[in-house]
């Protein structure tokens, strides 16, 4: 006949009250570097100089700057457009035919029309 295994051992330990207290200093330690750990995210991560603000105004002042570029390149295309249209009288006539359907003394004109 075989015998029956015996169950484990369990040795329990009695804690002293000092014990005791050292777990509850441990795990208030814990809590409080657990707090100013996300106290600091927080802080980090909100508020009026957070990365989160940086990163908004680092997307608004490229969006700003991409607007700078368009608009300066519209104004050196203006400023070409208004040399030529002081210095050079051929592109007077072309804007003057293109834009405004003007025409020369006895000059037909002629209007294709697409379907």
């Amino acid at each position: 006949m075989r015998k029956k295994a015996k169950p484990p051992r369990r040795n329990y330990q009695v804690q002293s009250e000092s014990g005791n207290k050292f777990i509850r200093k441990k795990r208030i330690k814990r809590i409080f570097f657990i707090s100013i750990l996300v106290l600091f995210i927080l802080i980090f991560v909100s508020g009026q100089r957070g990365s989160y603000q940086l990163y908004k105004f680092t997307k608004q002042a490229n969006e700003l700057e991409q607007e700078i570029k368009k608009i300066s390149a519209e104004i050196n295309k203006l400023e070409k457009e208004k040399e030529q249209i002081i210095n050079d009288p051929a592109y007077i006539e072309k804007i003057a035919r293109e834009k405004y359907k003007m025409k020369k003394e006895g000059e037909e004109v002629y209007q294709i029309v697409e379907e």
